[in-house]
């Protein structure tokens, strides 16, 4: 067996040539080498010699036609480098070019990827939000009202700019890893056809590592190893910051909201680290926090606040206390419309004539959007963790809008996703799962198509 050899920058002709990765090609290469041969001296030093060796090795090994006499850290050359066989064809093969076998594809070439067995995917190492598997699940509901249908041949992750994910891959650690990425060059980085540096990927072990340099949408990466295959698509997401202004309703007299000032920088918390911000890089900006006094409303609101899609509703004497402002979005993200958040002691639906409900979004024809959420106060203590998730939700409805198609079996309004596990289920005991076509409706990104530079 040999010992697999990394180098950080390409090796030979007209490469970066760093002493510690050409004395490790320098040994490989004597190793592999027939004892009858002049072997190299592993000097570090980029000579003549070193450069033929590796254009003899290319070309009794791996098959080119015209040798580069060149190693790059991802690519058929360093592959051959780390398998045994080669010292076998390197001895016994005549000087001409080697047929490419089809379990090691060569990058350069067109490869049809239909009918390789898949690599496993085991899942993102930090969490699987933001993230769909190979192949698709059924909740990624086909959109209704999204430019671009979902890819559905390969898994999907989202990654922030300037951040890393990496997903455990069912890789043999041992063996080399393909990339057939267009556009990627001899560090793993994938360049779009502007020579935007889109993102970074590199793999350790069984692991592959994904860094997020510049917004883009469903970056494709086609991952080869042993005769099997990964699609992957990456979108890189823009931090979208969400100004949110709060304000908790005084009803009269001894009814007051029972949500604090610390409650409710613990729901934004809650809300941004547990939901939000690892799945779709979406967080919001507490700018503001205030009691609305029964003087200031100029009406005394009830035990509830009662609305109803059919009649005159309360839900006027609160939004004039709505701010809009805008916020500067960081790499370019969408803009996005300020939050008013009202924490009630009830709502009552007057259509529904039921009490159960825990809050709603309205933002259609608004500057801002208004958003009511029921706090529950019939309970002992606030429950947190449910209020983040009811304006996480809340907010959803604001970004996404009607996406979703439903099949006539399910009788669902089409602001919901149907699935339990999903953030945006209509109960309040639904998940915390955003799904691949609402995370690319709420923090939406350009299609950026990378293109061989190289």
């Amino acid at each position: 067996m040999l010992e697999r050899i990394q180098i950080e920058r390409s090796v030979g002709h007209m490469a970066r040539n760093n002493m510690a990765d050409v004395r490790k090609v320098q040994e490989r290469l004597n190793e592999l080498l027939e004892p009858s041969r002049s072997r190299l001296v592993p000097d570090g030093i980029n000579g003549p010699q070193t450069k033929d060796l590796i254009g003899d090795f290319q070309t009794k090994v791996v098959g080119f036609n015209v040798p580069d006499k060149r190693v790059d850290p991802v690519g058929k050359t360093i592959s051959a480098l780390n398998d045994i066989a080669s010292k076998a064809i390197w001895r016994g093969q005549p000087v001409e070019p080697k047929p490419v076998n089809p379990g090691k594809p060569d990058p350069e070439s067109p490869v049809s990827f239909d009918k390789m067995p898949k690599i496993g995917v085991i899942g993102p190492v930090d969490q699987n939000g933001g993230f769909d598997t190979y192949p698709p699940p059924a909740q990624v509901l086909g959109p209704s009202q999204v430019n671009t249908m979902v890819d559905r041949d390969g898994a999907w992750i989202m990654v922030p700019v300037g951040g890393e994910r990496e997903i455990s891959l069912d890789l043999d650690p041992d063996k080399p890893v393909q990339f057939h990425t267009l556009g990627m060059d001899e560090n793993g980085v994938v360049n779009s056809i502007m020579r935007d540096r889109l993102l970074r990927a590199t793999v350790n072990g069984r692991n592959l590592k994904i860094k997020g340099l510049t917004p883009c949408k469903d970056c494709r990466l086609d991952i080869v190893q042993n005769g099997r295959h990964l699609r992957l698509y990456v979108s890189v997401k823009p931090l979208r910051i969400l100004p949110l202004f709060a304000f908790r309703v005084d009803h009269g007299r001894r009814m007051k909201t029972r949500v604090s000032s610390s409650e409710l920088r613990s729901i934004v918390q809650m809300a941004n680290a547990d939901i939000l911000r690892h799945q779709c890089n979406i967080e919001f900006d507490l700018k503001d926090d205030r009691e609305l006094s029964t003087e200031e409303i100029g009406r005394r609101i009830g035990r509830s606040l009662t609305v109803s899609s059919f009649s005159r509703d309360e839900l006027q004497y609160l939004t004039p206390f709505a701010v809009n402002r805008t916020l500067p979005q960081p790499h370019g993200a969408e803009e996005v419309k300020t939050v008013n958040l009202f924490f009630v002691r009830e709502i009552r639906d007057l259509a529904q004539k039921s009490a159960d409900i825990r809050g709603f979004m309205k933002d259609q024809g608004l500057p801002s959007g208004i958003c009511v959420i029921d706090d529950h106060s019939t309970r002992h203590s606030t429950d947190v963790k449910a209020l983040a998730r009811i304006l996480a939700h809340e907010v959803g409805h604001m970004l996404i809008g009607d996406i979703y198609t439903h099949g006539s079996a399910i009788n669902q309004a089409e602001v919901h996703n149907p699935y339990r596990d999903a953030l945006m289920f209509s109960y309040t005991n639904g998940g915390y799962r955003l799904y691949r076509v609402e995370i690319e409706t709420m923090n939406p990104t350009k299609r950026q198509q990378p293109m061989m530079l190289f």
